[in-house]
């Protein structure tokens, strides 16, 4: 018998901490008897990962001034995993999105060591920092990428690449119907439900959720019916959100459970840009992108970014098919007029769910983490 494995993972963000944690859970199934160690967020941990460090809590980093003001931080945090790997060296380490710490730091560190690297949700080098691909070729021994077209980009540079399916068809289930979470959570049936979903990280939420709140309470002076939801993410406190509640006169449900399925449920969303608007199209409901960072930050990515869209459900439909509020155009009241646009538009509404669905095929069914543990168990029995 094959001797028990070792693996490290390392992810840094909600997303793939959820990622992770179900990739963890397929894992240990197959082979109960590995040893999965490494950091990331308390999901991972929950499905059977040895935590050495709660990244998601303290390094969920967005942009460039973050990078520059955490970098002592990050740099400690290098140096523990290094000491780690080192000391209890593990056969392989599977690294998970999380791009600025994944592919500059811990890559070409377990490369050094003799460790093989395997990457799990590769970052978007089609839409920015093409010379990524150079990093893929020269640190990594294989990945599974989650977009079908990487597979093909990839392996056109000799990369060793295989696309298995999107995660997020996995933990996307839905157990409830529109009336029973309408019931559940005591929403008016008679009035139209808009989501707010201003992101996981605490400085998005500070940024994104008062424009939320004014784009709301326009909508309710102007008389329009609709009430508001919010699905919490775990990784932001109520009492920061009840900070921004408090100074607007808009009734707003915040939910912490069934998360999808109220998502599932809303007549109208407005998102954050990143995967929660892939989450949006693979559900289905129209919503509108909105994003902010700071003005160094936006200048830095406008330079850099090489798609004409920043959204996900965009850049895989290669056209606008969900309006995008960007920068200084992400102001409440735009928000507003473009929702009641949607709302008051019919043939406007349809056409954008029909687009959504297009996107839904593209992605092939759900079980994308089972069948990337089974390739990952292969790979390294092979």
């Amino acid at each position: 018998m094959p001797k028990p494995a070792k693996i490290f993972l390392v992810a840094g963000e909600n997303s793939g901490d959820m990622h992770g944690a179900n990739l963890v859970r397929h894992i240990k199934r197959l082979r109960p008897d590995w040893d999965l160690s490494g950091v990331g967020g308390p999901q991972m941990e929950k499905a059977g990962m040895k935590l050495l460090r709660n990244m998601v809590n303290d390094l969920a980093i967005v942009g460039f001034m973050e990078v520059i003001s955490k970098a002592p931080v990050i740099w400690r945090v290098r140096n523990m995993i290094k000491a780690h790997l080192e000391k209890d060296r593990p056969d392989a380490i599977i690294l998970i999105d999380y791009p600025g710490f994944n592919l500059m730091l811990m890559a070409p560190l377990a490369k050094k060591l003799g460790i093989k690297v395997l990457y799990y949700i590769v970052p978007q080098f089609w839409a920015w920092h093409r010379s990524r691909v150079k990093k893929f070729k020269k640190y990594c021994d294989k990945i599974f990428p989650i977009f079908p077209f990487e597979e093909k980009m990839l392996q056109q540079e000799g990369i060793n690449a295989t696309y298995l399916g999107h995660p997020l068809l996995d933990v996307m289930k839905l157990t409830m119907t529109r009336e029973q979470v309408f019931e559940r959570f005591q929403f008016d049936p008679e009035k139209r439900l808009i989501g707010m979903l201003p992101g996981s990280r605490k400085r998005e939420v500070r940024v994104l959720l008062p424009i939320m709140l004014e784009a709301a309470q326009r909508m309710l002076d102007v008389g329009e019916k609709v009430q508001f939801v919010l699905p919490r993410s775990q990784t932001i406190s109520l009492d920061l959100i009840d900070t921004y509640l408090t100074q607007y006169d808009v009734p707003v449900h915040v939910v912490d459970q069934y998360r999808f399925n109220v998502r599932a449920a809303l007549d109208f969303a407005w998102v954050k840009s990143g995967t929660s608007t892939l989450e949006g199209a693979l559900l289905g409901v129209p919503f509108l992108i909105i994003y902010k960072v700071r003005y160094i930050t936006g200048w830095i990515a406008k330079v850099l970014i090489n798609t004409p869209f920043i959204g996900l459900p965009n850049i895989v439909a290669g056209d606008l098919i969900v309006p995008e509020l960007l920068q200084d155009q992400a102001t409440g009241q735009n928000l507003a007029e473009q929702t009641l646009h949607y709302l008051h538009d019919q043939t406007a509404y349809e056409n954008m769910r029909y687009q959504l669905q297009k996107i839904q095929r593209i992605f092939g069914p759900p079980g994308s983490s089972k069948r990337t543990a089974e390739a990952t168990v292969a790979f390294l029995e092979s």
